[in-house]
């Protein structure tokens, strides 16, 4: 009996498997190349990031004062940049012009950065790069969410945010790897714009809005215009949910406080440069899986897996435990990090009616923007008294942000999955054959 139960589990993980390959190969072709482009742009941003900060005051002598006054100005640029581009893809309901922008944008900030002789121009293209990572966010996620059938809506933002995730880490290893050949960071940086350039090429070519195509084809079922009223349905499901967002931002502070964590752990400084890289790796195998099970499962109560991995990382880099638990924590920090953004994107999908998706996600984006500019100050003023309170700050945030989701889903009873009638602009069955294909039971 033992050997036909352990003859079993290899066959049923590997279904598990081949249900979640079939599950992301049978997505729109359009979903995919919003995915491959972001995985791109991924590559080419963490590559520039990753050494940014060594050409920009080694290279170019510029303060680490100035330093600070460009990201953040350039930061608080982008949070609006969302905000908008949200709108404008809701107002003139078409995804793929602001997300061509955003690429565009984000294409050309690199080659101005690069020939850039002193502030003036780093600045320019610091805050040209910034705005185009607010533009291209929301109409990405709008985009993968609008595309496909609301059945599939988890795995086609879980596959996004996988393909994205494992761009960042991607581009870290590769910049690290580089970096031991050659220091003249010009000639990396040229090489980091490569990928950006395939990236703008991939939407241009690939990206198709098939609901679109089908609604200018059809008259009748049309939209609307976009009115003002149409915003009185982000009801206080969507609001609870925004500020729960919020309050879980909180404990999101910056990634730099885990390698200044590790490194007063002991770790070796490539460890230390790596840790960005090992956590989006862990992320961009967690997205697709969480996605996909959101789509059977209620999505709001998936989100408890986010909230408890943001705590235990919390707790292993508050504890005295060594290289190890650090790992753990490296761990579940991976673990929250995108499919976090994957879930609360697709909820918000769902909540609200499709033609505001894009202006109801650009809020979301805005106000968890701003509280995450709060959180880094928070945490780094605690950082200078010992750096693992800013962790203890962060075990705070989490656990309210947690205990306010709890209350949320089971005492005020807006957890559960709503897909709302207004979201049928036309026939469910034919909005599934257009889409994303017949729906194949699992």
């Amino acid at each position: 009996m033992m050997k036909t139960k352990l003859a079993k589990e290899p066959v049923h993980m590997a279904s598990n498997s081949m249900n979640l390959f079939q599950s992301a190969k049978s997505l729109p072709k359009g979903v995919w190349a919003v995915s491959i482009s972001m995985m791109l742009i991924a590559i080419s941003t963490t590559m520039v990031f990753s050494i940014s900060p060594f050409y920009i005051t080694q290279v170019l002598g510029l303060s680490f004062v100035s330093l600070g006054i460009m990201e953040g100005v350039s930061e608080g640029l982008s949070f609006f940049a969302k905000l908008a581009s949200g709108f404008a893809g809701d107002f003139f309901r078409r995804k793929k012009p602001p997300l061509m922008i955003g690429v565009a944008m984000a294409t050309i900030s690199k080659p101005i950065f690069i020939l850039a002789g002193g502030a003036a121009g780093i600045m320019l293209s610091k805050v040209i790069e910034r705005i185009s990572n607010g533009i291209m966010a929301t109409p990405r996620d709008a985009y993968c969410a609008e595309e496909v059938h609301s059945s599939k809506r988890g795995s086609s933002l879980g596959l996004m945010m996988s393909l994205k995730t494992f761009g960042c880490a991607l581009g870290s290893f590769i910049i690290g790897g580089l970096i031991i050949f050659t220091n003249d960071y010009r000639l990396l940086l040229w090489i980091g714009f490569v990928p950006c350039f395939l990236s703008f090429l991939v939407l241009a070519y690939y990206m198709k809005e098939k609901r679109v195509e089908y609604m200018e084809s059809h008259p009748e079922k049309k939209r609307k215009k976009l009115k003002i009223s149409d915003f009185k349905a982000l009801n206080s499901r969507y609001w609870s949910l925004v500020i729960i967002a919020t309050l879980f931002m909180c404990a999101r502070f910056s990634d730099g406080f885990l390698i200044l964590r590790m490194q007063e752990l002991g770790a070796p400084m490539w460890l230390c440069t790596s840790t960005i890289g090992i956590f989006n790796l862990i992320s961009a195998f967690a997205c697709l899986p969480v996605g996909k099970m959101s789509d059977r499962i209620d999505r709001s109560r998936m989100l408890y897996f986010s909230f408890i991995a943001l705590v235990l990382a919390n707790i292993c880099f508050i504890l005295e435990g060594g290289l190890f638990l650090a790992f753990v924590g490296i761990f579940f920090w991976g673990a929250q990090r995108g499919t976090s953004q994957l879930l609360f994107a697709a909820i918000i999908a769902d909540e609200v009616p499709e033609k505001i998706v894009g202006t109801a996600l650009g809020i979301y984006y805005l106000l968890s923007g701003v509280i995450a500019v709060f959180a880094g100050f928070m945490a780094g003023h605690v950082a200078d008294i010992a750096l693992y309170y800013a962790f203890v700050f962060g075990l705070v945030a989490s656990g309210i942000s947690l205990v306010a989701l709890v209350i949320r889903n089971e005492v005020i009873g807006h957890g559960g999955r709503r897909m709302s009638s207004n979201k049928k602009d036309f026939p469910e069955e034919r909005e599934s054959e257009i889409l994303s294909g017949p729906v194949v039971p699992a």
